[in-house]
């Protein structure tokens, strides 16, 4: 790594909080730049398959086609001289190849190679993000399962508002994430096809067999065909990093779910700390949720990019650099901070320090508020919902003014006394007797999920 990064991705010093090694593996300049080498060694191979260049020809790219065969050093310089991002590449590998050299790039144009190439990277990425989805769902299984009928608040707007479990909140968790792994999957065969426009979309360049020199070069890919040329319309990368956005959001939305719940005055559900952790360097006692933050962060990031990448559909022509250039700092920079985001949340799941006595005991903050539905349900029946619900919120508000207990306020009601006995009253303002059927949807939730 470089130890003087201009790339806050790559700084030695925050390098632990954006992306992760796995993801930067995929997208570094050189896997990039090797991605474009088996571009031009497909296109090779498959001219050979089909007679047009000789198969020792084919052999020969195929043999020079990878980074280390190349100066880079060159390449670098080449780059600066050209102001271009491929020719110093295919010129390398043209040295590289020897006489087979002068069968480089035949008929190709940079866009087809480059766009080609990051379709291969965002393949291996996506099966980086598949398997970080797939893992934090069985993690948020678990602790479903686990805490399936564990009560707690459940809140909205900031507030209190009725029990709930928090398996059932891992169980609704689970399943969005459930839905963009349904998304990516379906994303797979939109992106992963090669782009073989040519100079100006229409294959002149790869001669009267291009319809099967294009169906060879994606086999040898492990690609699709696209029905039309795609240089002016990269709506398939666009929709790619899209779907990283909504999984950044969902992340970044646990993410702070964790952080909320642990805060001081409400203590249910801590993020894990390892012994040698810091949490501030002046503050011995602080336990920061650092990796949430870590999340928060780079899950904002990535969402900011998304309306830069829809701004590369609107192109002009048949090719327009000028907002498709941005897509080559947008995929790389995407990939990495999903990567990063969801190995760090599912660090913090694994290890989630969950604490149902706390849940419990938040539960009695209010002093039995947060079942006044409970309540007022009960004497819709004799009094009417409407009747019902204007005294029950006098009573609620009385209560909050005064200081009083919910519960000794409701029994010195004699409308609610005339309506509801000591005991069943006590029984409405049990939260573990109003968590409805949390139990039994996350028995189905995990039941579908598993369909």
């Amino acid at each position: 790594m470089n130890p003087i990064s201009s790339c806050f991705l790559d700084s030695l010093t925050v390098t632990s909080f954006f992306g992760n090694a796995e993801m930067r593996a995929v997208f570094n300049d050189r896997q990039l730049m090797q991605a474009w080498l088996d571009v031009e060694a497909a296109l090779a191979g498959a001219q050979a398959d089909l007679g047009i260049v000789p198969t020792a020809a084919a052999q020969a790219i195929a043999a020079a086609a990878r980074v280390e065969s190349l100066d880079l050093a060159t390449v670098a310089s080449d780059a600066a001289d050209t102001v271009h991002p491929l020719v110093p590449m295919v010129r390398a590998l043209t040295r590289a190849a020897g006489d087979a050299g002068r069968y480089v790039h035949l008929g190709a144009t940079t866009q087809d190679v480059m766009d080609t190439g990051f379709v291969l990277r965002a393949r291996a990425g996506l099966d980086i993000v598949s398997g970080q989805l797939d893992e934090l769902i069985r993690i948020l299984r678990r602790i479903a399962l686990r805490h399936r009928d564990t009560a707690m608040a459940a809140r909205t707007h900031g507030q209190q508002a009725l029990p709930t479990t928090f398996g059932l909140r891992c169980a609704v968790w689970q399943s969005e994430l459930q839905r963009h792994r349904e998304r990516l999957a379906q994303l797979r065969p939109r992106l992963l096809v090669v782009s073989m426009g040519g100079a100006a979309g229409t294959m002149a360049g790869y001669g009267p067999r291009a319809f099967e020199l294009e169906r060879a070069v994606a086999s040898r890919l492990g690609l699709g065909v696209a029905s039309t040329p795609w240089h002016a319309t990269p709506d398939r990368l666009v929709e790619c990093l899209t779907l990283l956005g909504l999984v950044a959001a969902s992340a970044e939305k646990l993410a702070r779910e964790v952080y909320f719940l642990g805060r001081t005055e409400i203590g249910e559900v801590h993020e894990p700390q390892r012994d040698n952790q810091v949490g501030s360097s002046t503050m011995p006692h602080k336990r920061n949720p650092i990796r949430c933050e870590a999340v928060i962060a780079a899950a904002g990031t990535l969402r900011a990019q998304v309306p830069l990448a829809m701004q590369t559909m609107v192109s002009q022509d048949d090719r327009d650099m000028g907002v498709g250039m941005a897509l080559w700092k947008l995929v790389p920079e995407c990939f990495i901070l999903i990567g990063g985001a969801l190995q760090r949340l599912n660090e913090v799941f694994a290890a989630l320090r969950v604490d149902p006595a706390r849940m419990r005991a938040n539960l009695s903050a209010t002093g039995g508020l947060l079942l006044s539905e409970a309540v007022m349900l009960r004497l819709a029946g004799p009094l009417g919902r409407e009747p019902a619900h204007h005294l029950v919120m006098r009573i609620v508000r009385d209560s909050l003014d005064q200081g009083r207990p919910f519960a000794e306020l409701l029994r010195a009601d004699p409308q609610i006394a005339a309506a509801v006995s000591g005991a069943e009253l006590d029984r409405l303002l049990d939260p573990l007797g109003y968590i409805g059927h949390a139990a039994a949807l996350v028995d189905r939730a995990l039941l579908e999920s598993e369909a």
